[in-house]
């Protein structure tokens, strides 16, 4: 959960024919899809930094949700449901196995009720679903802050290190964010993530060890949900460890991938 001087909607992602989705050029032949899924107050400009450490035959689609970059118009969503009933819609017909599903912090949460989502509609499902940076499903005991004021919601995200300095000295830009990270926020944080049974996919659960939101504690649950593998990595980081871990962050996932090498 954060900002990213990117939702700047001057700053507005690739376009695609598929608003959903930003998918960088390939020179290879794609051999495995990788789907990503930002972090509250982000958006696709939130992987930039993978496109070129992810090897040349992935296919990389980065989800762009309602609400910024080239979508700022639209309104964002804040309740789970129907945000995963419009991306399986969306998706159904762009899903190439095998694909893995990569989602920080609320993407996390999304890539998660996404592919129970497809389970419920006989669809293919994630080859590995990688959740990263926030807490399982049944742990609810952490820090919201959808409903903080104004003034206490900016010093949560800048405790968290998510807002760049160059925000922070942008009223106007934060002016126009903020609405859209509640909004990210509430969908995060009060959305329940319970199903009748496990998924049967494998699924790898990234931790920083200095967060606050997610610690490894509340990550390591996550093993609950699969009746499948199960894989634990704790990071040396806070809540960002995504952006300041970068390749550290990049490496189980790159393994992960690797088998349809």
């Amino acid at each position: 959960m954060g900002m990213n001087a990117a939702n700047d909607p001057r700053a507005a992602g690739r376009p695609s024919p598929n608003k959903w989705i930003r998918r960088p050029p390939r020179d290879a032949e794609p051999r495995v899809q990788l789907l990503c899924f930002h972090y509250a107050g982000g958006g696709t400009s939130s992987f930039q930094q993978w496109i070129g450490k992810i090897p040349e035959w992935v296919d990389l689609r980065l989800i762009q949700l309602p609400g910024r970059e080239n979508r700022f118009r639209e309104r964002p969503y804040s309740a789970m449901r129907p945000l995963v009933q419009a991306l399986a819609d969306e998706l159904a017909t762009v899903l190439c196995p095998p694909f893995l599903l990569f989602g920080h912090s609320m993407g996390a949460r999304v890539s998660f009720a996404l592919t129970h989502e497809l389970v419920a509609r006989g669809l293919p499902l994630p080859e590995l679903l990688v959740v990263s940076g926030t807490p399982a499903p049944s742990v609810t005991d952490w820090k919201h802050a959808h409903h903080l004021p104004e003034k206490e919601l900016i010093e949560h995200l800048i405790h968290l290190g998510g807002v760049p300095p160059q925000v922070v000295e942008n009223p106007a830009l934060l002016e126009l964010m903020l609405p859209v990270i509640r909004c990210d926020l509430q969908l995060s944080e009060t959305s329940v993530l319970t199903y009748p049974r496990p998924l049967d996919v494998p699924i790898l659960a990234l931790a920083g060890e200095d967060d606050v939101i997610a610690p490894p504690e509340k990550v390591q649950p996550w093993g609950k949900e699969t009746s499948g593998p199960f894989e634990f990595v704790v990071l040396p980081g806070n809540h960002f460890f995504l952006q300041s871990l970068l390749d550290e962050t990049l490496a189980p996932v790159l393994r992960g991938i690797e088998r349809f090498s």
